[in-house]
């Protein structure tokens, strides 16, 4: 067990250095955590992490619960977000909550993103949709965004930028950074009236291949 949760503790390192470099998130803002498979566990990045050089002794190990099971830092604020989601989706092992630029500026405006490229029905299943405001670090906030997403594996947060849940913690970074390029492309589009979505009788199956290789539902 505890090669596993060393392992568990270095992907979060890979992961939050990953994101960081590709422009996802700042210091101390945004979050990420893993599941411990086979025990209602997680471990999560600590409050105010700092990306560019993540330690595995400051990662949280913590049940679903809430209880700490090790770390000596205190837990991302948005720890019950993540907890509701891995209560809700027992195929979820890990997640990843941006606050990057192009996908929060489509959150303040409480919208979300159209089908414009077939690799959104590939990797993300479809559009991405924007959950109704709560308030960060509140049980509403957790409940909107899981109704929101539906059987997809991205949601956009409203005045709070996205998260995304999957399989694998590579899939995870990879469909963040896809969720921003799609949001500056559509944030670009929207200079002009004329957009065109790909059209419903088109994606049926794009739209399979998400749910055999990627769905967590």
């Amino acid at each position: 067990m505890k090669e596993l949760i060393k392992d568990l503790k270095e992907q979060l390192c890979w992961a939050s250095r990953e994101i960081y470099q590709r422009g996802l998130v700042n210091i101390g803002e945004g979050n990420i955590s893993i599941r411990v498979k086979g025990k209602n566990e997680m471990i999560i990045t600590p409050s105010r992490n700092d990306y560019r050089m993540p330690m595995s002794e400051d990662m949280v190990h913590m049940t679903l619960a809430g209880k700490l099971v090790e770390g000596n830092n205190k837990p991302s604020s948005e720890s019950y977000l993540h907890r509701v989601f891995y209560k809700a989706r027992p195929n979820v092992n890990c997640i990843i909550h941006t606050h990057s630029p192009y996908t929060s500026s489509l959150s303040i405006q409480h919208k979300g993103i159209p089908v414009i490229f077939e690799e959104m029905l590939i990797f993300l299943g479809g559009s991405v949709p924007c959950a109704k405001y709560a308030m960060a670090g509140t049980a509403n906030l957790g409940k909107n965004a899981i109704q929101s997403m539906g059987n997809q594996n991205v949601v956009i947060l409203a005045n709070h930028g996205s998260i995304v849940v999957g399989k694998t913690m590579e899939y995870c970074v990879n469909t963040a950074q896809l969720v921003e390029k799609m949001a500056k492309i559509f944030v670009l589009a929207n200079f002009s009236p004329d957009i065109k979505k790909i059209p419903e009788e088109k994606q049926v199956d794009f739209r399979l291949q998400f749910v055999e290789e990627f769905s967590t539902v």
